[in-house]
């Protein structure tokens, strides 16, 4: 079975990813307090090498800070309204849907043989775009709400519903 183009996917790294620094923006709560990995790895359910592993790349990303030592431990960079999805999400796999899918789905030759005039490659550069810029419309701000409230604002203050609604 040959599979398709693209390659859209959220995976298990990343949705821990986004409940670390989802559960940062909640204990923060605006107070600049700082939580140990072990608080966070805990709270989550989440190995502590899996938590010290993506709170790295968080920080790397710039979204968290530490602070060493023994009343160290982690709080975000910015606040939660700075912060929005699409930053988690590349800041911890750095492709959520990977451009360059028609380099890697070449079939058994070298370049496809659409290289030069493909329709599909049009399509997935969309969705790509639609991906990313939804996820960059959500906020950790709006994550912090109740999941009934982000649904009605999602629904609301995006053109991307609707268009999946006439597919």
């Amino acid at each position: 079975m040959r599979k398709y183009c693209s390659s859209m996917k959220i995976t298990a790294y990343e949705e821990y990813g986004l409940r670390i620094i989802l559960r940062l923006a909640k204990l923060q709560n605006n107070a600049n307090t700082l939580v140990s990995l072990n608080e966070i790895a805990s709270a989550e359910g989440i190995s502590a090498e899996n938590t010290a592993a993506i709170l790295a790349k968080l920080k790397e990303a710039k979204l968290i800070e530490s602070v060493r030592g023994k009343f160290g431990g982690y709080k975000l960079s910015k606040s939660p309204a700075e912060i929005n999805l699409y930053q988690v999400v590349n800041g911890i796999s750095k492709k959520t849907f990977d451009i360059d899918f028609c380099d890697s789905h070449t079939g058994n030759q070298e370049i496809c043989v659409h290289a030069n005039d493909c329709s599909v490659r049009s399509v997935w550069s969309s969705v790509h775009s639609l991906v990313n810029n939804f996820l960059a419309s959500i906020s950790l701000e709006k994550l912090m709400l109740r999941e009934v409230d982000l649904n009605l604002e999602i629904q609301q203050n995006t053109d991307l519903i609707e268009v999946l609604q006439h597919v």
